[in-house]
């Protein structure tokens, strides 16, 4: 090979190099700058959940009353009119519950009992299979009572009935609710005692969506 040959290799090994270099910075550019569009031609962007997640406790303690519980407020309110309000979405009283719907009240609210998993592992509500409140049939002593309920959210635990007072033992399903305007809830009953150990202190843990989509994951 001759002084020439290598001199003319070097040169093309710089060609190449600088090719690289070139196309290097192109990618920078095209990341950078937003080059990753749509079929619109709007640029890409990470989808952001905004879902909100909390743990509370909510006293259900009382025979009578209903508890009622907004997702969206984090907190109970006042209701006057269960049956036409549409200021919530959960009800508690002992260890029953009723959503915003059916009998029960005149939103959009529903549940379905995913069954036992992680609470964390749920990511996306179910698209069907969910269930309206009815006459909900329980026995009482002496007999039974009817009243407006999820039937579906009975089964959040076992009570054992043959001791006095009754136990609840929760099974830990975690379920999908609809709030009153139709949007999504994952929600976990994690225990129906308060820590001095009174019944009928409800603690749950929830992750809200309120942007209406079905994306539960944090």
């Amino acid at each position: 090979m001759t002084l020439g040959d290598r001199e003319k290799g070097r040169k093309m090994k710089w060609l190449k190099l600088q090719d690289w270099i070139f196309l290097l910075c192109a990618a920078v550019v095209v990341f950078v700058g937003g080059g990753c569009n749509d079929d619109s031609g709007n640029p890409l962007v990470p989808p952001i959940s905004n879902a909100v997640g909390n743990e509370v406790m909510v006293d259900a303690s009382d025979y009578y009353e209903w508890a009622y519980f907004s997702f969206s407020k984090g907190d109970t309110v006042t209701v006057e009119d269960a049956g036409s309000s549409l200021d919530w979405d959960l009800g508690l009283r002992r260890y029953h519950f009723r959503t915003n719907s059916g009998v029960s009240g005149s939103g959009e609210g529903a549940a379905i009992n995913i069954g036992l998993m992680a609470f964390d592992s749920l990511t996306v509500a179910p698209d069907s299979g969910y269930v309206v409140d009815d006459s909900l049939t329980v026995p009482q002593m002496g007999g039974s009572i009817t009243f407006p309920a999820s039937a579906v959210l009975e089964d959040w635990c076992d009570m054992d009935m043959s001791t006095m007072p009754p136990i609840c033992t929760p099974t830990n399903n975690i379920f999908v609710l609809k709030t009153s305007d139709g949007k999504y809830v994952k929600v976990w009953f994690k225990s129906y005692y308060n820590p001095e150990g009174p019944s009928g202190h409800i603690t749950l843990q929830y992750l809200y969506q309120p942007n209406g989509s079905q994306d539960l994951a944090e």
